[in-house]
């Protein structure tokens, strides 16, 4: 099947925002008395807040976990200064590229949709985008393919007629489940549990690169 939509992450994909969402993280969860440790802290890249949170405080805890999420988000926005962010490597080349042939691309990002606006704001990336889709308000957020799933229909495409970009494993994991083609970029590219991942899903074919940049023809990608 021909890729007619490409699905994008947002954080670490195209932009590394991974420090600022540490940051906001460790100094909120301080708050409560939690010290959250940056290898925590990636071990769940990717998930939603709600999810994270209910094993910190308790799946019954709905309203703390709810304000912890705000104050989270409210501390990450505001650490989004003025040339703070820039597109990752190769990030701004393949958003023209797909431009160019006609692709619709959609983000699909865990983030609320302040921060999604946020970022793709303070990247001045917006016109390339058909829409943006956020996974707080679903009930399970990624390796569950639900965000990925909605993000197709949105682009009135088949889930084998996107491609997505991820550079987490819950986000591979969620594009598999989905039964869409991936792109592996960044930190994830030199992890074991990413291999393992593909060879448990031999019949969906996911890309692996350190850096967007590293492919100097995305339209090779897409056969």
């Amino acid at each position: 099947m021909t890729i007619r939509a490409i699905l994008w992450d947002l954080d670490g994909t195209l932009a590394d925002t991974t420090a600022l969402h540490y940051q906001a993280w460790r100094m909120t969860m301080q708050r409560y008395g939690v010290d959250l440790t940056y290898e925590s802290f990636i071990k769940d890249y990717g998930r939603n807040n709600a999810e994270i949170l209910a094993e910190h405080f308790g799946i019954h805890a709905v309203a703390t976990i709810q304000q912890v999420a705000d104050e989270k988000e409210s501390a990450f926005r505001s650490l989004i200064t003025p040339g703070v962010l820039q597109p990752l490597p190769g990030a701004l080349a393949w958003l023209h590229c797909f431009r160019s042939l006609g692709m619709i691309q959609v983000i699909g990002s865990s983030g609320p949709m302040a921060n999604i606006a946020a970022v793709v704001h303070a990247l001045g990336v917006g016109d390339f985008f058909f829409g943006l889709v956020s996974g707080v308000h679903l009930p399970e957020g990624k390796p569950e393919p639900t965000i990925f799933l909605r993000c197709a229909a949105l682009a009135g495409a088949a889930p084998d007629e996107c491609l997505v970009i991820e550079d987490s494993l819950h986000g591979i994991e969620a594009a598999m489940r989905a039964g869409m083609t991936s792109v592996a970029v960044g930190r994830i590219a030199a992890q074991p549990a990413l291999q393992d991942l593909i060879q448990k899903n031999p019949g969906l074919r996911c890309i692996v690169t350190p850096s967007l940049a590293s492919i100097d023809d995305p339209k090779s990608i897409l056969t």
